[in-house]
């Protein structure tokens, strides 16, 4: 029996499980790469917009 005889045998039997689960692991490699490149994209922008940008902080007597 080869290694590759089972899960094949397996896969070909329950096509609608096996394809559910194709479906959803690319749909988990899809929703991760979406958030992280949007994640690279916030860094980046808040980067740029801090270049420029200069905060002067006056502390005033409080009492």
């Amino acid at each position: 029996m080869n290694i590759w005889t089972l899960p094949l045998k397996n896969v070909r039997n329950n096509r609608l499980r096996s394809a559910l689960v194709l479906l959803g692991v690319a749909t988990a490699i899809f929703v991760f790469c979406f958030f992280e490149s949007v994640q690279i994209a916030m860094a980046g922008v808040v980067a740029q917009a801090s270049k420029n940008n200069n905060v002067v902080a006056i502390k005033e007597h409080t009492w």
